[in-house]
């Protein structure tokens, strides 16, 4: 407990119950003061609540009926495109140019004195006037211009992308192309609409493609455009606007129109977000290129709909609300803005008034604070008594010779957490040094069969502790125990996973020096099933560092003997990355015979077998055949000698991937496993972890990072007494670390 001043009189005494409630009288009314101000903030955000939902739902409305409008015209455009390609004027006088042309190979002096020209022209072109449309064209199949409202261009080859649409047109489809640089019909881009025209038999023979303004478009979508400060556009796939904007003359003015739109048009300008409102200083010196889509478009370009009415940047740097949708049918995307300033101009009158309110009560509160200051003061001690930093111990679920591991929760996060703590009375010089290797270390894995480090630290009395990854699976050891012999697919699937976890660890120079059952967890993450996860890298070893030769001293041996390669005991110094693969090479002994690779009666026994006797092969064990490539990388990992072993970890998952010939272990026969033998495992290992759960609810300061910080004085040696367990006896199941 937190030692109290010895000036400060106890909580409980006279004096202090008489100067809690000793308030003059002048301060009374000064107490409705917090009440006003929270009621005065409840009714600002309930106004900022309700308008933002008013202007979402004003800007989905306005982006629904203007995406409405605009497909109606485009059918009601496409319609009449086909009405005209069905003429059996036009569908004669086309046969006949699109012939010519064929003898002709496409000659526009022949094309352009064709009788059927001015025959075509005189039935369409009166069409085209009435409706406003700005011309026509007429193409053949491999998108050779045989007709047109004018000569120009007559005879001409279209351009890949016009190629595209008529090659979707002939499909029997309605095709709408935006405005494109590529294809220039004018001084302006435009945009087409494309129809099949079909013969009597119903078979396309040629295309019918009315030639539209970008203002026409425009004039569709804003119609219904009531304020001066918003507009309406489409754009296509690319995030390019395909229609008048009514903010073309500041799009010229900053610079951002491109050079081939005739310095006139918004049609085909990119609307990408500057980052920042622009000026005319500013806007065309922009690298244009490398700013992103807006808001807005980059999510109507990636086929979805949406609105957003807090506020993004659009094309001039100004701050918007806006809604949006996709048009698949047509290809293009339609987006509504207004300028948030006049969205929310109501409410910036409640703001500026709220504000003047604020302040007034703040300096109020501010002299209540002074007064209260010693009040508060007490109240944040009583609180930090109750709980310490960021994580909550709760329940053990494992413990070994060096600590103990707890189940956590965080006080804000809701992800599942374990802590790993060091016991005291094991805080040696060397232990603690190991202990904070581990974590350093290990947090510099990344594959996600490794277990994940969060954050580590140290408390006042001298704890270490590292708050990690929870495992909520069965270690390997339980399941070998619980289910005997795997299958050989299964086997590999498990293996190929260990090997990828400790590939790393050996490719940037790190040795896990403690690989066994207990320390590799299969887990169902995320819908998927046996996961590995391998975890307790409390013996690891960098190969490139000078100080693991003072933290392991000269004859002083780490590991589990079990699992232990022979040059652990006779050179230590000498323990490297086929170390590791020896026990892997154990693990696999184990999941495929249901044994351990050698048993005896004292550890020194079993550390005399890994020296000096050859394993007994798996298939003898198992008195049944075993797939010989297994067979074999089981043996070759058990070698005695470590250059007979694969090299590292990476080399023995590409043994693995490339040799295993056998089938492969499905996700159907994991989650069989998992629902039929699991659970039983599953349930045995909750009963243990709930018989080890002896300390009380405690809580760790995680937040401290190797420092001592100023928290109250409360001891772990409550939590951390549990049993020696000797360095070779196996340990019990642990969530993880």
């Amino acid at each position: 407990m937190s030692r109290a001043s010895p000036h400060a009189p106890h909580p409980e005494s006279p004096d202090a119950r008489g100067w809690r409630f000793r308030v003059p009288a002048w301060a009374w009314p000064l107490l409705a003061l917090p009440v006003v101000l929270a009621i005065g903030l409840w009714t600002y955000r309930a106004v900022d609540a309700a308008l933002h939902q008013q202007i979402e739902g004003a800007l989905r409305n306005a982006a629904a009926s203007d995406t409405t409008a605009l497909r109606q015209w485009l059918k009601s455009e496409a319609a009449l495109a086909s009405v005209v390609a069905a003429d059996p004027r036009v569908q004669e006088a086309t046969a006949g140019l699109i012939a010519l042309g064929r003898r002709t190979g496409g000659d526009p002096s022949a094309l352009k004195a064709a009788p059927e020209q001015a025959r075509l022209r005189e039935v369409v072109s009166p069409i085209v006037s009435l409706e406003g449309n700005v011309g026509f064209i007429v193409f053949d199949p491999n998108g050779l211009i045989v007709g047109r409202i004018i000569d120009e261009r007559i005879g001409d080859r279209v351009t890949l992308s016009v190629a595209d649409a008529v090659a979707r047109a002939m499909d029997g489809h309605a095709v709408f192309l935006a405005p494109t640089l590529k294809q220039r019909f004018a001084s302006v881009p435009m945009a087409f609409l494309l129809v099949p025209m079909r013969d009597a038999s119903g078979r396309a023979f040629g295309v019918f493609a009315f030639r539209i303004l970008p203002q026409r478009m425009a004039e569709v979508l804003n119609a219904s455009q009531a304020s001066a400060s918003g507009q309406t556009y489409a754009v296509d796939a690319d995030g390019r606007m395909v229609t008048e904007s009514p903010f073309a003359d500041q799009a010229e003015q900053l610079g951002l129109l491109p050079p081939e739109a005739g310095g006139r048009t918004t049609a085909v300008l990119e609307v990408r977000d500057p980052g920042a409102p622009l000026d005319e200083r500013t806007g065309g010196r922009a690298p244009q290129k490398t700013w992103p889509l807006t808001w807005a478009v980059a999510d109507a370009v990636a086929g979805r709909a949406g609105v957003n009415a807090d506020g993004y940047r659009d094309f001039r740097g100004v701050k918007v609300v806006g809604a949006w949708q996709w048009l698949s049918d047509w290809n293009i995307g339609v987006v509504t803005e207004i300028d948030r300033t006049a969205a929310y101009a109501t409410l910036a009158l409640v703001r500026q008034a709220f504000r003047g309110l604020g302040a007034a009560l703040l300096l109020v509160a501010a002299g209540m604070a002074f007064f209260s200051r010693r009040i508060y003061g007490l109240q944040k001690d009583v609180q930090r008594a109750h709980r310490l930093g960021q994580y909550t111990l709760e329940d053990k679920v494992g413990e070994g010779g060096m600590g103990a591991v707890y189940r956590a929760r965080h006080a804000f996060l809701r992800r599942p957490t374990a802590v790993k703590l060091l016991r005291k009375e094991f805080a040696s010089p060397e232990m603690l040094a190991r202990f904070e290797r581990e974590v350093q270390l290990t947090s510099q894995l990344t594959h996600p069969n490794t277990i994940a480090i969060y954050d580590y630290g140290r408390t006042p009395e001298g704890v270490f502790y590292y708050a990690m990854e929870y495992l909520p699976g069965l270690p390997l050891d339980y399941v070998i125990n619980g289910d005997g012999p795997q299958p050989e697919a299964r086997v590999v699937h498990v293996l190929k996973q260990i090997c990828a976890s400790l590939g790393e660890a050996h490719r940037i120079g790190l040795v896990h020096r403690d690989v066994k059952p207990a320390n590799v967890m299969l887990c169902e993450r995320g819908g998927t099933y046996d996961v590995v996860k391998v975890l307790d890298f409390g013996l690891i070893k960098e190969l490139r560092s000078t100080d693991d030769a003072e933290l392991t001293a000269v004859g002083h041996v780490v590991g589990t003997p079990l699992y232990m390669a022979p040059e652990v005991v006779t050179a230590p110094a000498s323990v490297g990355p086929r170390s590791d693969i020896y026990a892997v090479g154990a693990i696999a002994y184990g999941l495929v015979t249901g044994r351990h690779v050698f048993e005896g009666k004292s550890s020194a026994e079993i550390v005399a077998h890994h020296l000096h006797t050859p394993p007994v092969l798996p298939s003898e064990r198992l008195g049944r055949d075993v797939t010989p490539f297994l067979e074999r990388l089981i043996l070759a990992c058990l070698a005695k000698r470590p250059d007979e072993r694969p090299a590292d970890a990476g080399a023995m998952l590409a043994l693995l991937e490339e040799q295993w010939t056998g089938s492969a272990w499905t996700q159907r026969e994991a989650r069989s496993w998992w629902e039929t033998r699991a659970p039983e495992m599953l349930a045995a290992r909750r009963a243990q972890e709930e018989s080890v759960s002896r300390a009380p609810r405690l809580a760790v300061d995680v937040s401290s990072r190797m420092r001592s910080g100023s928290l109250p004085e409360l001891s772990l040696d409550e939590a951390l007494q549990t049993s020696v367990r000797p360095e070779d006896e196996p340990p019990p199941p642990a969530v993880s670390g």
